[in-house]
C-alpha cells in the first residue's frame, strides 16, 4: 500500500544483514523526516521525470513532488546533476537496445524479493533488462557517505527481484549493478554472475532475512550502526564502546600495538554511539523528561545585527568613518557559489583561480582508498619550483 514500508527494507540490509536484531528494536521507533531527505525526494522527482518524458511516460506524480519541495530545495546543481544521471542511465539504455532490440528501461519501478526477504519490496531507480546484462542503476544525492557498487547488499537485492521478475522473457545471465553519486564525483559499478547471485541469495541473505523478521536475531554492533534509530539505548552497542580496551602489559597506558587494535577501529561506532545518546537525551528533556543530575540550560549563542542598515547608519552619525565600521562586500563561498552556478559552469568559469590543497592528516584504515599522506607537500607548499 502507498506509504507502507518493509520491515526489511533493502536501503537498511547493510545494518539487518549484520545485526539481525535491529529491525524488530527499530519497528516502533517514528520515521523523523529531514531536510537530507526531502532534497533527496525533490532531487529523484527529477531523475525519474527526465527519463519518463524521453519515453513518453506520465510524469504526474513527479511533477506534484517537485511543486512541493522546489522553493525550498532547488538548486542549479540539482539540475545538473540529475541531467548527468539521465545521460548516463540513457547511455546503458540504448547500448542495450542496440543487442537487444526489445530491451526495456524501467523507472521507478516497484520490485518484490519476498521470495528471500519476507514480505519485502522496493523501488528500482532505473532498470534495464536485456539479454546478458540486467542493469540495476541508483540514483544517491547524498554526500555525506560515498556508497560503492562492490558487494551492496542494497543493489543486490534490487537485482533478485528484477531477474525474477524477468527472467522467463529474456536470457538474463549477469547483473551490472551501477551507483551514480554525482555530489561525490562517484560513479561505482560492479558486475556479477546471475549463479553467484543466487548462491548469496539462498545461503547468505535468505537466512538472515529470516532471523530478522522472526526477531531470533542477535545485536551485533559495528560500523552499520549509524543509521540505527535505536542506537541510543542499545546495550550491545554501549557494552562494545565502554568495555575496557586493554589491561596489559601496561595497565595504564596504551601501546601503539593496543591502540591499533583495540581502539582506532572503533572510534566512527563511539562516535556514532555518543552522538545518538546525545541526541536523544536531549530530544527527551525538551520533551520533559527529567535526566537525575542533569538539567536543560540555553547553550552558547554569537551577538548579531538585526537591522545593520540602522546600525551602520546610527555609528556613522555618532562621527564615526565609513570604513572603520564597514568592509568590502565579500564573495560567496564555494560551495553556495556552485549551488547557484553549477559545478560544471562554475569550474570552467573559475578554474583558473581555483586551489585545492592538501588537507589536514586524518588516520584511517588500511583499505581507505585515498592515498597515504604526502607531509612533503606541505614543507614545499608555496615555493616556486623555478626559484
Amino acid at each position: 500500500m502507498p506509504g507502507t514500508h518493509a520491515l526489511l527494507s533493502p536501503s537498511a540490509a547493510h545494518r539487518w544483514l549484520n545485526c539481525t536484531a535491529a529491525p524488530r528494536l527499530e519497528e516502533n521507533q517514528p520515521d523523523s523526516g529531514s531536510d537530507y531527505a526531502r532534497e533527496g525526494t525533490l532531487a529523484h522527482a527529477y531523475c525519474a521525470r527526465h527519463l519518463k518524458q524521453y519515453l513518453g511516460q506520465n510524469t504526474d506524480a513527479e511533477d506534484k513532488e517537485i511543486a512541493e519541495y522546489f522553493d525550498q530545495y532547488h538548486t542549479g546543481e540539482m539540475d545538473e546533476y540529475t541531467d548527468t544521471y539521465k545521460t548516463i542511465v540513457l547511455e546503458k539504455y540504448n547500448a542495450a537496445r542496440a543487442h537487444t532490440p526489445d530491451a526495456q528501461l524501467l523507472v521507478e519501478t516497484r520490485l518484490d524479493f519476498s521470495e528471500w526477504v519476507p514480505e519485502a519490496f522496493g523501488t528500482g531507480d532505473a532498470v534495464i533488462i536485456a539479454d546478458g546484462i540486467l542493469d540495476i542503476i541508483d540514483f544517491k544525492y547524498g554526500k555525506g557517505v560515498r556508497v560503492e557498487a562492490k558487494d551492496n547488499p542494497q543493489m543486490k537485492i534490487y537485482a533478485l527481484g528484477a531477474y525474477a521478475a524477468f527472467s522467463f522473457e529474456y536470457n538474463i545471465t549477469r547483473v551490472r549493478m551501477t551507483i551514480i553519486q554525482p555530489r561525490l564525483d562517484n560513479l561505482s559499478v560492479a558486475e556479477m554472475s546471475i549463479e553467484d547471485l543466487m548462491v548469496w541469495a539462498d545461503s547468505e541473505l535468505a537466512p538472515k532475512a529470516r532471523e530478522a523478521y522472526d526477531g531470533t536475531g542477535k545485536q551485533a554492533p559495528g560500523e552499520w550502526c549509524k543509521f540505527c534509530k535505536v542506537k541510543h539505548a542499545c546495550k550491545a552497542l554501549a557494552k562494545k564502546c565502554m568495555e575496557p580496551a586493554i589491561t596489559k602489559p601496561n595497565p595504564n597506558l596504551l601501546t601503539p600495538e593496543e591502540m591499533a587494535r583495540n581502539v582506532l577501529p572503533m572510534l566512527d561506532t563511539v562516535a556514532t554511539w555518543l552522538k545518538g545518546v546525545q541526541e536523544y537525551a536531549l530530544s527527551q528533556a525538551l520533551a520533559g523528561v527529567s535526566y537525575p543530575g542533569f538539567k536543560l540550560v540555553a547553550g552558547r549563542s554569537n551577538r548579531k545585527i538585526t537591522d545593520p542598515a540602522a546600525a551602520s547608519k546610527a555609528l556613522l552619525d555618532a562621527g564615526f568613518a565609513e570604513d572603520a565600521i564597514m568592509k568590502p562586500r565579500e564573495m560567496r563561498g564555494i560551495t553556495d557559489l556552485e549551488k547557484v552556478v553549477g559545478a560544471k559552469r562554475f569550474g570552467s568559469i573559475c578554474a583558473p583561480w581555483l586551489d585545492k590543497p592538501q588537507g589536514k592528516p586524518t588516520l584511517v584504515p588500511e583499505s581507505d582508498k585515498r592515498p597515504p599522506y604526502n607531509a612533503a607537500a606541505d614543507d614545499f607548499a608555496g615555493i616556486n619550483a623555478k626559484e
